[in-house]
């Protein structure tokens, strides 16, 4: 069975909960939302960030149009959800 709450009816319900429990729950809490924003943004490595370089420079070696800046940085901020 699947129930929504909202999270003002979470709260209430929380209330009863002695301080350390609250405080233990606000920890697992953030650590979870620490793991998905780590899991959201996940950096290229330098072996990725060389391919790409490396493209590049035979892109320009050939003289095919590659990249702007402005394409590149818009296929980061959407690949990693940068701003």
């Amino acid at each position: 069975m699947n129930a929504t709450l909202s999270l003002e009816s979470i709260l209430q319900m929380l209330q009863p909960l002695s301080a350390d429990n609250k405080r233990w729950l606000a920890e697992k809490l953030y650590e979870e939302a620490e793991e998905k924003e780590e899991e959201r943004l996940t950096p290229y490595t330098m072996e990725e960030i060389n391919a790409c370089i490396d493209d590049f420079e035979a892109e320009l070696e050939a003289k095919e149009p590659g990249y702007t800046l402005e394409e590149f940085a818009t296929q980061m901020r959407k690949e990693h959800g940068w701003r």
